[in-house]
């Protein structure tokens, strides 16, 4: 479990959370946009609980490893939505081929052959 510190506050979250959480703000920098999230987390009891927040490219996180007594939250769903976020900000983007083509305002047929 690592624990995110956050707006003053803090929260424990397991580990491929935490790290997908760094990777998707970094991914927004290159977008610059915000999102809202909601992490599965533990609270001090050791219940699953969901932390909302919003992120940005300037968002300032801190992730420290922590040893908890407590079992993570199932985290399959959200790693997938944090995944498939982060590849979308991060693919290469592709263009319909007309976007990169180049032409000029000269057609062949304004060449004068004659001389």
């Amino acid at each position: 479990m690592k624990r995110i510190s956050y707006g003053g506050t803090s929260f424990l979250t397991p580990d491929d959370v935490a790290d997908a959480l760094l990777e998707l703000v970094i991914a927004l920098g290159t977008s610059n946009t915000k999102e809202s999230l909601d992490l599965p987390a533990v609270d001090d009891d050791g219940d699953t609980v969901i932390v909302t927040m919003i992120v940005g490219p300037m968002t300032a996180l801190i992730s420290i490893p922590e040893v908890s007594r407590w079992t993570g939250p199932d985290s399959t769903l959200v790693l997938a939505v944090l995944n498939a976020r982060i590849h979308a900000l991060t693919a290469p983007k592709s263009y319909p081929i007309e976007e990169t083509i180049t032409t000029t305002d000269i057609d062949w047929h304004d060449q004068d052959f004659t001389e």
